[in-house]
C-alpha cells in the first residue's frame, strides 16, 4: 500500500462537459461538480472544440471543486484525466495549439478513408489494427489534417487527445494510453501494442509525431509550478489516464470476460472485455486500461432522449418537461409502446453500422400514440440497437453474463428494466459511483501504489441494484426486436437516397 492519507483529483473530458471529482484513497467521493461547454460545427460533418476551451473549463472546475470540498489542496496526491476519443489535437514544439481539435464525432475524413483503403487494403488494416476504416477513427482524422492543411501540419510536433492535452499542460509530457491509441486505427498495431511503422510509412507519417504510448496507470510526471493557477501545488503525480469508455468500464468493475458495461450518456457504448482471440470489424476493438482487450459498439442513447425532451420543451407552456412525469407515464405503457418502433441513428451509424447516411425514424405512429409512447419507444429503440451489438459480441466469442449500466441515463429505472428484458440479461446499477471518474481514481490509486490491483474497485462500489429479465416480457420484446432489425435493413437504401437528395439540394 502507498500513502495513508491524501486525495485523488479525477476529471473526465466529455463531449459536452467536464466532470471533476475528488476521491480519498479508499475510493470514496469527497466532492464533485460538472461544467459544460459548447462545441463548434464549422461545416457539414465537422465537429470541433478549441483546446483552450477545455483547459479553461478544467481550470474553473478544479478551483471550484477544491474550494467547495474544503480540503487542503496540498493533500491532493494524484491526478488522472480521462476523455472523449479519438481526436486530432495538434500542438507545436512549444505546446501551442495549431488548430481546434477534430472530435470523435467529426466525419469529414471520408476521402481519407478511401485513400487508406486503396493504399493499404481492408485485410491489412484489420490484420494490423483489428478494426475497419471509418471517419470515426483517429487515423483518417490525422490524414485529413495532413492532406488538407499541410502548412499547419508542418508545424505539428505531436497529435494529442483531449485529455492528453490537459496532461501535457500539467506535466509537459506528451503521452497517450493503449485504450486511446487503439482507436487511432490504422496507426496502432493491436497485437504488437505499438504504433505501426508499416502503416506510418505507407501514409507518409513520421512516427515521432505520435505521442508515447504508456500504461494507463503509469505516473508520467508531476504538476509543474504553473499549476498553482489551478490551486494545485507543484509535484503532484499525474498518471496517463485513458479513454472515457474504458475508464467508465473500469469504474463500474468491468474488466473481466463475462461482464459488460453499458454507458448511457450522450452516446451509448456497449463495452465488453475479452481475451483478444478475435476482433470483429463491425465493432471498435482496442485495449482496456488494465492491459487486456476490449470491444464496443455504440448508438446515440441519452442524446436521443435529450433531443426528444428539447423538442417537447419547445412547445411546452412552461418551457420545461418533467423527467419524473415522462418516466411515470411511459412505465404505464406496455412493452412495445403499443406498436411503435424507434430507430435511434439520429446522427448516422458508427459501430456496428459504419453508415453515416443512416438517420432516425419512428415507425408505426398513429393518432392513438402520444408523447409518452414516443418516449418509451426511444428507450426501447436504443435497447434494440444495443441488443444487436450484444448479438455481434456473442458471435465474436464474447462471454457476457451481466451488464452494468452507468452515466446519467442509468438513473432511469424504466430504462434499466427495458434493457434487462430486451437483452435477457441482469442489469446492475451502482447509485453511489461507477463512472469514468471512478475509473480515473482507480488508475491514480494503482499508479501511486495505493492499491495492488483493480479488483479493489469492486469494493468501492457498494451494493448494486439489479434488474432481472422477465421471461414473458423478453419474449414480447424479441418479436419487436426482430421487426426492428427487418425495418432497419429495409431502410438502408432509402437513407442513402435521402442523403443524395439533401447533398444535391445543398449545392
Amino acid at each position: 500500500m502507498g500513502e495513508e492519507g491524501g486525495y485523488l483529483l479525477c476529471s473526465d473530458i466529455g463531449t459536452s462537459s467536464i466532470k471533476t471529482r475528488l476521491y480519498d484513497l479508499e475510493g470514496k467521493t469527497v466532492g464533485g461538480l460538472w461544467e459544460g461547454y459548447r462545441l463548434s460545427y464549422p461545416g457539414s460533418g465537422k465537429v470541433e472544440i478549441h483546446p483552450d476551451t477545455i483547459w479553461k473549463v478544467f481550470q474553473t472546475s478544479v478551483r471550484r471543486l477544491l474550494k467547495s470540498a474544503r480540503i487542503d489542496p496540498g493533500d491532493v496526491t494524484g491526478i488522472s484525466i480521462s476523455g472523449m476519443t479519438p481526436s486530432c489535437l495538434p500542438v507545436d514544439k512549444n505546446g501551442c495549439i495549431i488548430r481546434p481539435a477534430l472530435l470523435w464525432c467529426d466525419s469529414r475524413a471520408v476521402e481519407e478513408c478511401n485513400l487508406i483503403r486503396k493504399s493499404i487494403g481492408l485485410e491489412t488494416i484489420h490484420r494490423v489494427s483489428g478494426n475497419t476504416v471509418a471517419p470515426y477513427f483517429g487515423g483518417p482524422k490525422w490524414l485529413w489534417f495532413k492532406n488538407n492543411e499541410p502548412r499547419l501540419f508542418e508545424k505539428a510536433w505531436k497529435l494529442l487527445q483531449c485529455n492528453s492535452y490537459i496532461i501535457y499542460r500539467l506535466t509537459g509530457e506528451a503521452v497517450i494510453d493503449f485504450s486511446q491509441a487503439g482507436l487511432c486505427a490504422p496507426f496502432f498495431d493491436i497485437r504488437r501494442r505499438s504504433w505501426s511503422y508499416e502503416i506510418c510509412s505507407v501514409l507518409g507519417f513520421d512516427v515521432d509525431i505520435l505521442p508515447e504510448i504508456l500504461p494507463s496507470s503509469q505516473v508520467v510526471g508531476e504538476t509543474s509550478a504553473s499549476c498553482t493557477s489551478l490551486g494545485l501545488r507543484r509535484g503532484i503525480s499525474v498518471v496517463t489516464g485513458g479513454g472515457d469508455f474504458a475508464c467508465s468500464a473500469l469504474g463500474c468493475g468491468v474488466f473481466e470476460p463475462g461482464d459488460a458495461c453499458q454507458m448511457l450518456g450522450t452516446a451509448g457504448d456497449f463495452i465488453f472485455p475479452h481475451r483478444g482471440e478475435r476482433f470483429d470489424p463491425r465493432l471498435v476493438n482496442t485495449m482496456h486500461v488494465d492491459g487486456s482487450y476490449v470491444s464496443f459498439g455504440n448508438v446515440l442513447a441519452g442524446g436521443a432522449v435529450s433531443w426528444f425532451r428539447d423538442l417537447l420543451a419547445a412547445f411546452a407552456k412552461d418551457n420545461g418537461v418533467d423527467f419524473q412525469t415522462l418516466e411515470g407515464e411511459a412505465s404505464r405503457i406496455p412493452p412495445g409502446s403499443e406498436g411503435l418502433i424507434f430507430l435511434p441513428q439520429l446522427i448516422g451509424g458508427i459501430a456496428p453500422e459504419w453508415d453515416l447516411h443512416r438517420r432516425g425514424a419512428i415507425i408505426g405512429i398513429s393518432t392513438s400514440h402520444g408523447p409518452f409512447h414516443i418516449y418509451r419507444a426511444i428507450l426501447e429503440g436504443v435497447a434494440y440497437a444495443l441488443r444487436y451489438i450484444l448479438d455481434i459480441a456473442l458471435e465474436a466469442g464474447g462471454e457476457i453474463e451481466s451488464i452494468t449500466a452507468v452515466d446519467g441515463g442509468a438513473r432511469s429505472r424504466l430504462w434499466r428494466r427495458i434493457l434487462a428484458d430486451v437483452m435477457n440479461l441482469p442489469v446492475k446499477y451502482y447509485a453511489s459511483g461507477g463512472d469514468a471518474t471512478m475509473g480515473d481514481a482507480a488508475l491514480a490509486a494503482k499508479g501511486l501504489g495505493c492499491i495492488d490491483g483493480f479488483h479493489a474497485v469492486k469494493g468501492w462500489l457498494g451494493e448494486a441494484a439489479v434488474d432481472e429479465p422477465d421471461p414473458q416480457i423478453h419474449g414480447e420484446y424479441l418479436s419487436y426486436y426482430r421487426l426492428y432489425r427487418d425495418i432497419y435493413g429495409h431502410l438502408g437504401e432509402d437513407f442513402r437516397n435521402l442523403s443524395e437528395i439533401i447533398r444535391r439540394e445543398a449545392k
